[in-house]
């Protein structure tokens, strides 16, 4: 299988490279303007349009996933780490599973090809259970 690197190298400049990089580096999903703040820091920076354009260019080449896990905010993660969200309706804090919980459906209708999902499991986390049940967290 090839790598991420490998899968987009026909295009491959300096920027893409590094903001690939960068999010293998990522725990989870990250925001452009996450990425923006990394990569402004190396010594070549790389300007915040450069950042949207190669995400809008790696979701198009099937790389990047986009993703939007209740907090308006668009982030973006690699397809190959694809994993689910727990997303707190409290706080809105998120954190990803440990793996997806999706299979893949064994039939579909004709001529229909899956290119990705999204899952989100909506409820609260542990601190939100307490301040509204009206304990402290602890």
């Amino acid at each position: 299988m090839a790598t991420v690197r490998e899968s987009v190298r026909k295009r491959t400049t300096w920027q893409r490279g590094a903001i690939l990089k960068a999010m293998e580096g990522a725990r989870c999903h990250v925001t452009a303007e996450e990425l923006h703040r990394k990569l402004r820091a190396a010594a070549r920076p790389i300007g915040l349009a450069t950042v949207y354009r190669a995400l809008n260019g790696f979701v198009r080449e099937g790389v990047v996933e986009p993703v939007h896990v209740g907090d308006g905010k668009v982030r973006y993660g690699l397809s190959a780490k694809h994993h689910d969200h727990l997303v707190c309706l409290n706080c809105g804090q998120w954190e990803p599973l440990p793996r997806c919980l999706v299979e893949p459906p064994s039939r579909l209708p004709s001529g229909f090809k899956v290119t990705g999902h999204q899952l989100e499991l909506y409820g609260y986390c542990v601190p939100c259970q307490a301040v509204l049940a009206g304990a402290s967290p602890g």
